[in-house]
């Protein structure tokens, strides 16, 4: 059964947050477009497209999916095809950041998704590759195993060690990161991302985002328009069953109200450059953090 964030309250204001948000989809669509290159607004994304035309009222961010070789020609090109404050981050060019996938920051803005893993960053998207997967079950589950071990191993690795306190679960955490190379385990990580690309056999793909999900490559196709916030946005050609496969079938139905699922951002600025924050020293007020904006409740 899927966990879900039990908290119920924003220590910002959601909604400036959401249209803060919308100039990373309208800069991405851009660029993209110009570029020639396909991208799909996917998960809660896609979901607040069909449902609301926008953002799911509480949720906090966006994701977009690309084909790995589409994903890849972003990523060589996206510091010369984005115009500033926009950039990408991936492991590759910060070493603080701790996914498997990139994001698209506003640079001119601060947010920090939890303190314990020790990485500040701008208001952002997430982006990830669609990676091909066997058509074998059997052979699809052991990949997404072995992907999973390496995330996990991640996690560990940038995590603070001592978020649960000194006693014995800091043991492993510790253990990780003085017996294991952070780049080295994310070279493994997307080596097993890349392990099916151009194979035989391999009419699916994943997102590696939660749950072990894969879908039809024929969902995807070359896309169609949907709205979002007022932007026109690309979308899976068969967005329905897109959907149905993620969510189920009832996905156009709103969930109770505990199953509600955000992020909670532990601290945003809107008005302050991230490259200018030293997070150690946030951390250490963060009881006295003042947040923008006032407090809002899923109520």
């Amino acid at each position: 059964m899927a966990q879900f964030n039990q908290r119920t309250e924003y220590r910002y204001d959601l909604r400036a947050f959401q249209e803060r948000s919308v100039c990373l989809l309208e800069t991405i669509d851009k660029v993209c477009r110009e570029h020639n290159i396909k991208y799909y607004v996917i998960a809660g994304t896609l979901l607040g497209a069909v449902r609301h035309k926008g953002f799911i009222p509480w949720d906090d961010d966006m994701d977009i999916g690309l084909m790995r070789k589409d994903y890849d020609l972003l990523m060589e090109h996206a510091e010369e095809w984005l115009p500033k404050p926009f950039h990408i981050v991936t492991h590759e060019n910060c070493a603080h950041y701790p996914k498997y996938f990139a994001k698209l920051e506003d640079a001119s803005t601060t947010v920090v998704e939890s303190f314990y893993l020790g990485y500040a960053g701008g208001i952002y998207m997430d982006i990830f590759a669609l990676d091909d997967v066997p058509n074998n079950k059997l052979k699809r589950w052991w990949h997404y195993k072995k992907f999973m071990f390496s995330r996990q191993m991640l996690y560990f690795m940038y995590r603070d060690p001592y978020k649960r306190g000194k006693g014995p679960r800091s043991w492993w955490p510790r253990f990780m990161q003085w017996a294991f190379d952070r780049k080295k385990v994310h070279a493994w990580s997307q080596k097993i991302l890349r392990e099916y690309l151009d194979k035989p056999n391999c009419d699916t793909v994943m997102t590696h985002d939660d749950g072990f999900r894969s879908f039809d490559k024929k969902f995807f196709g070359p896309g169609r328009v949907v709205e979002f916030e007022g932007i026109n946005c690309m979308a899976p050609s068969d967005a329905e069953n897109f959907l149905s496969v993620m969510y189920g079938s009832d996905y156009m139905e709103l969930p109770p109200m505990e199953q509600r699922r955000a992020h909670f951002y532990e601290y945003c600025d809107f008005d302050t450059p991230y490259n200018t924050v030293d997070i150690k020293e946030l951390k250490k007020n963060y009881t006295d953090i003042k947040t923008f904006g006032s407090i809002n409740t899923l109520s």
